[in-house]
């Protein structure tokens, strides 16, 4: 069963064409997460299709996004995907290198 939560998504968010792709929150507060958000997956702008990294804090019962924490742009939306899907399971060290731009080493 999956726990639904209410997130405040701001104007600036729709206005910027951003899509909520999934919600992470944390194994150790209920006050915090992180919005994955997909910019450009349908490839009408000039940018590359990117995903973006936004932090979640609870603000009176309610999470608000608060600021961005990254940005990661790939070549193809196919490759924008797969990130989004393997983010909740990357170790330390592969976001470590992928926050260097360098490829993962430990995850597949």
């Amino acid at each position: 069963m999956t726990k639904q939560i209410e997130i405040n998504v701001p104007e600036w968010f729709e206005l910027d064409e951003l899509d909520a792709i999934e919600t992470i929150m944390s194994p150790i507060s209920n006050e915090t997460g992180i919005l994955v958000a997909g910019e450009n997956f349908n490839q009408s702008k000039a940018c590359d299709p990117t995903v973006r990294l936004y932090l979640l804090q609870k603000i009176d019962g309610v999470f608000e996004v608060t600021k961005e924490l990254d940005a990661f742009p790939f070549q193809s939306k196919d490759e924008a995907v797969q990130f989004s899907a393997k983010l909740p399971t990357l170790n330390a060290i592969d976001l470590v290198m992928l926050l260097n731009r360098e490829q993962p080493i430990f995850t597949a």
